[in-house]
């Protein structure tokens, strides 16, 4: 018989996208408080795959990722979620968004990003929060699966999510 183990702790990864870096900095100050230490920070990558926030922040929309300290536990993600909507609602203008934060975690094997659009590959967790895997590591790689977004899929994100893992390994070793 099985029984329940206590699950690992897993690597706070926040995707960020915002289209001035003003937002993006006011924000950064934010999930700081909430999250603790940046232990990585992604290079800007363009949100040139869909247009589906253009109308709520412009068409120049970037993406950054970013990784903190300590390891926590994934039971939180609901709870982040819900103060990442709140910082979202801070640095809002006229009830648009100039920053859209998807909190998540990465384990050993798999990127896992908050929402709060139910769809059928979507985990309910709980206060109207799903749990989406965005990504699955194995046989060394990373594969963005049939129902992520096209810019997971089309693999721009693996080099950093490598480092992400890498730092999952270093930080559970300590």
């Amino acid at each position: 018989m099985s029984l329940p183990e206590s699950f690992p702790p897993v690597l706070p990864v926040v995707s960020v996208l915002y289209s001035n870096s003003a937002s993006l900095k006011g924000a950064l100050a934010s999930l700081q408080l909430l999250f603790g230490e940046v232990v990585l920070f992604s290079e800007p990558y363009a949100f040139d795959m869909t247009d589906y926030y253009e109308s709520e922040m412009g068409s120049s929309i970037l993406r950054v990722w970013i990784c903190f300290a300590p390891l926590r536990d994934p039971s939180e993600l609901p709870v982040w979620k819900e103060k990442c909507i709140e910082i979202e609602e801070v640095f809002g203008e006229d009830g648009s968004r100039l920053v859209n934060i998807d909190p998540g975690y990465m384990d050993h094997g798999k990127l896992v990003l908050a929402s709060c659009k139910a769809a059928p590959d979507k985990i309910y967790m709980s206060g109207g929060v799903y749990a989406h895997t965005c990504l699955r590591y194995r046989r060394g790689e990373f594969h963005g699966p049939e129902h992520s977004f096209a810019d997971f899929i089309d693999g721009r994100f693996d080099d950093f999510f490598r480092q992400a893992k890498l730092m999952l390994r270093k930080l559970l070793k300590n």
